[in-house]
């Protein structure tokens, strides 16, 4: 029986999603990036670049243990130091206990007195006219600690006799941390039944170790309190939250508040989605409260390790499938360390396996927090490249027809997203297998794929070939807010607060607004830095393209509608009537391209948009001018919109229709374990490519960041001690442009997503999906499964039994 296909409910916000007929700037390459010229010749504004008169330095102490209290603290030394202005401790009468509601859905201390993590930023902070002095007198601080047992494991954590690894907040290390704390039990059709069905079954077990993420720009932020108003300056990538976190912790109403948000020298998430970025702004805003003088807060390079990747996790799997490949059942049960995200959500999202059950068990550990970096995905990609890797060996097939055989969604198959895609008005199109297609040919796939350990080249290393599959996302969530204003002389701004994270938003969104409102590229213009009180959606989850360039669209409507309408209407000034610009017209009979209003019947009868808000009978009368310069003869043109995406899934009928392939070509030398990356080809469909440069910059940066995290990024502990041994640049290793000879980014384009023009998000996708891609290639290579990541060469050599 046909499952019921559900509609999509009518948001009333949500502008026409599909393909415009013709585009003068979007997708098109050569279109000049706004922020280009500022970041290339360095005078783009960052947060570390920041000087404010009489500004003061903020440092914090950092935990010599991984689980300690404070019995007592003598700061008078250092409070003694010349240069030092303020010394903040965390047994602050006014402060002391008090935890700050942050907007990720938890809470954390101001400033705690103990630490659940070796370089925890806790203790005491200190304010001085440089950042030497600060650090000065943090040295001379003494502390009396009480140290106290530490569990590093997250499988050791929840057994019932472990160290507790935050006493101060729970008795016991199950987590249920936010953002995103993924359910103990899903369960999915019958997995019983599936095993039965399933002609074989194989069990194994695979582990993704901690890694983060190396940002240019260290960590910091500004706090400038000025009498009732609090200014901030934020290296984030969500700014306008801030706004509500100090509002609600310091009682300041939040039109007091005002945040900038100037260009981030990378984030990827990250440190964006810890509670304890906000708790930094509030420290630092007590500061300035303090000393009546703005305060920045910095991290150096070894405190930017403070956190790391949501996918630190032990997986035991258990799959079922028939022996032409058609996936019965997969169980999977996973332990993640300090928080998770649910693992089986790709295999329920993309694919046609009836039948899915998973456990997912977080425990707090004895190590820095874990977020989103690029991004909350990695669960559920690794457990899905896992899976379709190992069904694929097993059989000895091609993986690219393992994964076009369970291509689905939701337990359906491609003919059910068949009939959703017809009744919903999406092109009849098979995204996988345009891009498995256009993957194997760029690779070179039919003539060098091969049995495994097979292939050994005649320098003695072993060829390997890679695959991983999964949807594109996001193109189904989030909300955002923006405003379009034409000014006197014809010129346009967009308006809105959003971080920009290098991937080319502003230019992206004025050619949405350009493309809509029919005016040159060069005339429209969006500083995105501060704040004016209307939040774009922030950038996460690869959503940022979908829900703002609707709201954009929607507003530029709007404007568009008042603009025609002011071009065929008198217009009734103080001293004089003045006639309209296209008289006896009325504005449907009118159309705006190139920055010209024309009429559609007439397209030699045009004038310039500037001709018409400026001038509005075309007199250059000198009346009108002073009007124009002093005020207007007429009402700004000016509209604000709101946009919210829908979700995803059953219960808003919208599901995942457009697919991602990648591939890659690996030498193994079996003598020494090393690893070389000879290609790598990404292919995303992404719907429509707006700034086809974007999306390979997206696909080149996530090659780099993904192959990195699958070979060699991990944080190393100290099993003794607790300590991070390797929080820099030198022994924390990541792969750079020397590290994979060629990178071929390939666009399909179905304009099968949910986002404008039918575009689907990509940001996240590459870094997420190929991080996990390695496995199957070096198991191709050596016929040896390595399902410890990264997979070093110690671990090359352990499979091939030589160490």
């Amino acid at each position: 029986m046909a499952r019921e296909i559900k509609e999509m409910p009518i948001n009333p916000m949500e502008c026409d999603k599909y393909q415009r007929d013709t585009y003068n700037y979007l997708g098109k390459r050569g279109v000049r990036r706004i922020d280009g010229r500022r970041k290339a010749t360095g005078k783009a504004v960052y947060t570390q670049d920041i000087q404010l008169p009489g500004m003061l330095y903020a440092r914090f102490m950092t935990a010599p243990y991984p689980n300690a209290k404070i019995l007592s603290m003598d700061t008078s030394k250092a409070e003694a130091l010349t240069g030092v202005r303020v010394v903040f401790r965390y047994d602050d009468p006014e402060f002391a206990g008090r935890r700050v509601l942050t907007t990720y859905g938890g809470e954390e201390d101001l400033l705690a007195g103990y630490s659940y993590f070796q370089g925890q930023h806790m203790g005491v902070v200190v304010a001085a006219d440089s950042v030497e002095i600060a650090n000065a007198a943090l040295r001379l601080v003494k502390v009396d600690w009480e140290e106290r047992p530490f569990v590093l494991e997250a499988e050791e954590a929840l057994k019932a006799d472990a160290t507790l690894a935050r006493p101060e907040w729970a008795d016991t290390n199950r987590s249920e941390n936010p953002p995103s704390p993924p359910p103990d039990l899903f369960s999915f059709g019958d997995s019983k039944a599936g095993f039965e069905e399933a002609d074989r079954i194989i069990e194994f077990k695979a582990r993704r170790r901690y890694h983060g993420g190396a940002n240019a720009e260290m960590l910091c932020g500004i706090a400038w309190w000025q009498e009732e108003c609090l200014e901030l300056w934020l290296h984030h990538q969500h700014p306008y939250e801030h706004k509500w976190t100090m509002h609600q912790y310091f009682d300041i109403p939040m039109n007091r508040i005002v945040v900038h948000a100037p260009y981030n020298g990378g984030m990827y998430g990250g440190w964006s989605w810890i509670p304890y970025s906000q708790v930094a702004t509030g420290v630092s805003a007590i500061l300035s409260r303090r000393t009546g003088r703005p305060v920045k807060w910095l991290f150096n390079r070894e405190e930017d390790f403070v956190f790391g990747s949501m996918d630190p996790m032990t997986t035991y799997f258990k799959i079922g499938f028939k022996e032409t490949g058609a996936i019965t059942a997969v169980k999977h049960n996973t332990y993640f360390e300090n928080t998770g995200f649910p693992a089986e959500t790709h295999l329920l999202e993309n694919t046609r396996i009836p039948n899915i059950e998973a456990q997912n068990l977080v425990a707090r550990v004895n190590k820095g927090p874990v977020t989103a970096i690029r991004c909350e995905q990695l669960p559920g990609t690794f457990v899905m490249g896992h899976v379709f890797s190992r069904v694929s060996a097993e059989l000895d097939m091609d993986p690219t027809q393992v994964a076009l055989l369970n291509d689905g969604v939701e337990g359906e198959d491609t003919a059910f997203l068949d009939r959703f895609k017809k009744e919903h008005g999406f092109p009849q199109r098979d995204s996988l297998k345009e891009c498995i297609d256009a993957g194997k040919k760029a690779i070179g796939w039919e003539d060098k794929w091969h049995p495994p350990g097979s292939r050994q080249l005649e320098d003695g290393k072993m060829h390997g070939m890679g695959f991983i599959w999964s949807h594109e996302w996001d193109d189904n969530r989030g909300a955002a807010t923006c405003a379009v204003m034409i000014q006197q002389d014809g010129s346009v701004n967009l308006i809105a607060l959003r971080a920009d994270i290098g991937v080319n938003a502003e230019s992206t969104y004025c050619e949405v607004l350009a493309e809509e409102l029919g005016m040159k590229f060069e005339d429209v213009f969006f500083r995105n830095h501060d704040d004016v009180y209307l939040p774009m959606m922030t950038p996460d989850g690869s959503c940022n393209l979908t829900t703002n360039s609707y709201v954009v669209r929607r507003a530029a409507k709007q404007v568009k509608e008042q603009l025609l309408k002011l071009a065929t209407t008198e217009i009734d000034a103080i001293t004089r009537n003045y006639p309209p610009a296209f008289p006896g017209l009325k504005p449907e009979d009118l159309d705006v391209e190139n920055s010209e209003i024309f009429v559609k019947k007439d397209p030699s009868n045009r004038k310039t948009v500037a001709e018409v808000v400026k001038d509005v009978d075309g007199s250059m009368n000198w009346g009108l001018e002073y009007a124009a310069i002093q005020g207007t003869t007429h009402a700004p043109i000016y509209a604000w919109a709101y946009h919210r995406q829908g979700e995803y899934g059953t219960e808003e009928g919208r599901h995942r229709l457009c697919r991602q392939a990648h591939f890659c070509e690996i030498e193994v030398d079996p003598e020494t374990g090393q690893i070389d990356v000879k290609k790598v080809v990404n292919v995303n469909d992404v719907g429509k490519a707006l700034s086809p440069e974007a999306v390979e910059g997206q696909q080149y940066g996530g090659t780099y960041m993904g192959v990195g995290r699958n070979l060699m990024e991990e944080y190393i502990w100290d099993p003794v001690t607790g300590v991070l041994l390797n929080s820099n640049l030198v022994d924390y290793k990541w792969a750079t442009m020397l590290d994979i000879e060629e990178v071929e980014p390939v666009i399909v384009e179905t304009g099968m997503g949910y986002g404008p023009y039918g575009t689907v998000g990509v940001g996240e996708d590459v870094a997420t999906i190929t991080t996990h891609m390695m496995e199957s290639a070096v198991y191709n290579a050596i016929g040896k499964w390595v399902d410890d990541a990264p997979i070093t060469p110690d671990k090359i050599l352990k499979a091939l039994g030589k160490i």
